[in-house]
């Protein structure tokens, strides 16, 4: 997998420190200076590389004392430690006992918590508050339909989530254990941040979503934005009460962007078209940059600081730390032009990377299916231009960051308008093209699979890379957070057994035979079952030999260990590129 890649990245509130952990499961504590600069770098990882122990959430608890949990073999254990000068030791070891996922941690009146979610087996979650020393928990919620948590305000212990398009904030008392009423604050906004009595929200505006702000007494929602651009997906606002200001995080027009505003309305700077993505970014010490995590389609993920210039909006990349070297972000970029398709009434959005490719085109499919293919780091994407491929990266229907409209247009349609642009593309885009290829993963692999077995003489190779191939049994096996999430988005079609056959690329391992595939799947992918790809695999087999379709190539690589993870395909990122170019073809002049 080449060098140590990092995954985890956390700064403290006072941007004086920052720690990054690498996926060979060192972590690094970075001094800062006001400006957002590296000024030392200390390890605290030796406690736990030795012992061979997995690195599961790294997250600081004050201003010198960062708390880590860690797994080895099924014992998950706590571990805090605390900076003193220019040395860091371990203060606390537990073992924790807590079996539930666990999402943030603090220090309350010298007490560490931890803040966990449950989900019931009627689907509905529960987060609540745990003490590991006391192993006692205390229910901060009730019992809620798909909660999305917001913010945990620790001075004024509370804690925010969004529920069906509303806010609402809970409070708890200091002492975890008891048993009691559980109060709340509801806001008719989704809320996204709280300092004091400061709230921040997402308003719905026409087709996305602008920021807001309010005080908890008046409760009258503020902000004069009626000249700026809503975004499509707003990911996080924070607050700075100090400053009088917010900073918006969100998806426009399937870029990653930041607008910050101060409290009156009025825009102080946008971050917006810029090469790659700067994403979980806070504002420096002196307020003058953005410290985030940078990455783009070459870039693996690194560190890096953003300066904010007197002129609003430009925003200069400085050099960034990854583990001991220093890594420049500036790296050549492939050439990228953002597009779209007109589809109907409708524009499909995609993005043609290294359009001088001139042997092979690839259709790239991301997951979701409401994910969205930003100019982020995919190292099949890199070998691909590297080899001379033209790659068609394309944000179907379902996609976020093209409106709410955009983002719903599958609700009861997988397999429908999202299978059939890809095959449009194939004919007006690429049609001069003899050979080209689909990739994608999860919900990707999904319609790669399904494109090629209803239309396989539009293929030359297809690899899919932990799939779901069966809509019914996907329904029938899941638990209850994917059985929920597919009655949301397919409900209809999982009371037509004949149309869940029509969607599900089983049905075409027939077709599947005659084009060249390769299959890639995690055994320990809790999400899209390693069954469902086995199975086409074997249904494959058994139609292969009959046909004149015996010669092309079918591979399956299972990998162990491996779950359904975020930056996975640099795991298997070699054997699929090989696998799509080496049998390459040179276009006619």
């Amino acid at each position: 997998m080449g060098n140590a890649f990092l995954n985890r990245m956390s700064v403290n509130r006072e941007r004086t420190s920052m720690v990054l952990c690498y996926d060979d499961q060192t972590c690094e504590w970075c001094e800062l200076d006001d400006a957002g600069n590296v000024q030392g770098v200390l390890s605290l990882s030796d406690h736990w590389t030795e012992r061979g122990q997995i690195v599961q959430h790294v997250q600081f608890v004050g201003t010198d004392q960062v708390v880590a949990i860690t797994l080895e073999k099924t014992e998950r254990w706590i571990y805090v430690f605390q900076k003193e000068r220019e040395h860091i030791s371990m203060i606390q070891t537990l073992s924790l006992k807590l079996p539930f996922p666990v999402m943030q941690f603090a220090r309350q009146d010298e007490q560490l918590l931890l803040l966990f979610a449950v989900r019931h087996r009627s689907g509905t979650v529960q987060i609540g508050l745990y003490d590991p020393v006391e192993e006692k928990a205390e229910w901060v919620t009730p019992e809620l339909d798909n909660p999305q948590f917001v913010f945990w305000a620790k001075p004024e212990r509370e804690i925010g989530v969004n529920v069906g398009g509303v806010g609402r904030v809970y409070f708890y008392g200091k002492d975890t254990g008891s048993s009691r009423e559980i109060p709340y604050q509801e806001y008719a906004y989704p809320v996204m941040d709280k300092q004091g009595d400061q709230i921040a929200v997402c308003i719905p505006a026409g087709d996305g979503f602008c920021p807001g702000w309010m005080s908890v007494q008046e409760n009258v929602v503020q902000g004069s934005l009626e000249h700026s651009e809503p975004f499509s997906e707003l990911i996080r606002i924070q607050l700075d009460v100090d400053r009088q200001h917010i900073l918006c995080e969100g998806i426009r027009r399937g870029k990653w962007q930041y607008v910050q505003y101060t409290l009156d309305g009025t825009k102080t700077f946008e971050l917006c078209d810029y090469p790659g993505t700067l994403t979980q970014a806070v504002h420096s010490k002196d307020k003058q940059s953005l410290i985030g995590k940078f990455e783009s389609i070459t870039t693996a993920p690194v560190p890096a600081r953003y300066k904010i210039s007197e002129s609003f909006g430009d925003i200069t990349p400085l050099s960034v730390r990854h583990g001991d070297a220093l890594v420049s972000n500036l790296v050549q970029q492939p050439e990228t032009k953002y597009k779209h398709l007109r589809y109907g009434n409708e524009f499909i959005p995609y993005m043609d990377i290294h359009p001088g490719g001139e042997g092979q085109a690839v259709i790239y499919l991301h997951g979701g299916p409401h994910n969205c293919l930003l100019d982020s780091y995919s190292p099949v994407i890199a070998r691909l231009c590297e080899a001379g491929v033209r790659v068609i990266g394309l944000n179907y229907p379902g996609s976020s960051g093209f409106g709410s409209d955009y983002k719903q247009r599958i609700q009861n349609d997988w397999g429908g308008v999202d299978a059939d642009v890809i095959r449009i593309i194939r004919e007006q885009v690429l049609g001069s093209y003899s050979a080209v290829s689909l990739y994608g993963v999860s919900y990707g692999a999904y319609l790669a699979l399904l494109a090629a077995g209803r239309n396989p003489e539009l293929w030359s190779a297809v690899v899919a890379c932990a799939p779901f191939t069966d809509l019914s049994s996907l329904y029938a096996g899941g638990g209850a957070k994917l059985r929920s999430f597919l009655q949301m988005e397919i409900g209809g079609l999982l009371q037509d057994e004949s149309a869940l056959r029509e969607r599900s690329p089983l049905t075409y391992a027939s077709g599947l035979c005659e084009v060249d595939l390769q299959l890639v799947h995690g055994r320990n992918d809790q999400l899209c079952p390693v069954e469902q790809t086995e199975r086409l695999y074997q249904e494959i087999l058994k139609r292969k030999e009959p046909v004149e379709a015996a010669d092309r190539q079918l591979e399956m690589h299972i990998i162990d260990d491996l779950q359904h993870e975020v930056y996975a395909e640099r795991i298997w990122a070699a054997k699929a590129v090989h696998f799509l170019t080496r049998n390459r073809v040179t276009q006619p002049g």
